[in-house]
């Protein structure tokens, strides 16, 4: 899959290949920059706030003091300079965030025209060793169409998640080791003590992914499965249509059944198969949630 795609040697495909994955990185990067930089702005504007809610209270009790006495003075020059920089540190929050209005739509569909482009690699593959003197593989038409498209739907989503994981965590790194000086742990650290936070993160990264493999394992199987019955139910849904007689036999011989009667048993599959991905995700969905949970408390 990967050399079909990067290895060939169409040059085009090849540029297209690497130049997208270069767009996707470096959008990656660049997202987890602002990510950093969203952080230290928060930190430094609630503060401003805090700072400026005590000027506020202070002008007011002046205020208040002023008028009962019959002495009115012009705002402190606290108060001013206090709401002076909180207008700049609202211009320095448009001056962060302005490049994602256009460069998030930008890099959406560069990421999508890169995974269609995969697809197209691997669907001309496929094609290419297309044999139509062998007899076909039931279901090759759709698994052609079908999964290559779930792939490119796949690739779009897990690739941003993971490489938003990944270079959030590389960003943060610097910030985590430096709180990890200044706060002290819940519980002796040891020799971990100056990077106990990042120790920490880690650990729950590792924790919450392992979990989610451990629930999940049997989903892929399942799903191969649920699929082999699919297709099968597809074809016969299709033979049913167009020649009959091969699901439910010739009239009026002496084998003949009823569409229901010839489903019956691929019914049944299909509702163990389903009912098993069923309660599998079921089992995934509470540790998801369980472990969402225990990460709001941590």
């Amino acid at each position: 899959m990967f050399s079909e795609f990067f290895c060939r040697a169409d040059c085009g495909t090849v540029l297209a290949a690497w130049v997208g994955l270069a767009v996707v990185l470096g959008y990656s990067m660049f997202l987890a920059y602002v990510k950093m930089q969203l952080n230290q702005w928060y930190s430094d504007f609630y503060d401003l706030l805090q700072t400026s809610g005590a000027a506020l209270a202070a002008a007011n009790a002046s205020s208040a003091a002023d008028f009962g006495s019959g002495l009115f003075e012009p705002e402190s020059a606290t108060l001013a300079a206090s709401r002076a920089r909180v207008w700049e540190e609202l211009q320095n929050f448009v001056w962060i965030v302005a490049p994602l209005v256009w460069a998030s739509p930008a890099a959406k569909w560069a990421r999508s025209a890169w995974a269609f482009a995969w697809r197209a690699a691997l669907m001309r593959a496929y094609l290419r060793a297309w044999d139509v003197t062998k007899e076909p593989v039931e279901g090759a038409s759709q698994r052609l169409h079908e999964d290559s498209q779930r792939f490119s739907n796949a690739l779009q989503g897990c690739l941003a998640t993971a490489l938003d994981a990944l270079f959030t965590l590389g960003v943060f790194t610097p910030v985590l080791l430096k709180l990890s000086r200044e706060v002290p742990p819940p519980v002796p650290m040891g020799p971990i003590r100056d990077g106990w936070l990042l120790v920490a993160a880690l650990l729950a990264a590792s924790v919450g992914l392992n979990g989610a493999i451990l629930f999940g394992r049997a989903l892929v199987s399942l799903e191969v499965n649920n699929q082999k019955v699919e297709a099968s139910l597809r074809k016969d849904l299709v033979l049913l249509e167009t020649t009959p007689a091969v699901i439910v036999g010739v009239p009026n011989s002496e084998q003949t059944y009823a569409p229901c009667q010839y489903f019956h048993v691929t019914l049944q599959r299909l509702s163990r198969n389903y009912h098993a991905l069923f309660r599998h995700f079921t089992l995934l969905n509470l540790w998801l949630s369980f472990f969402d949970q225990v990460m709001v408390l941590a």
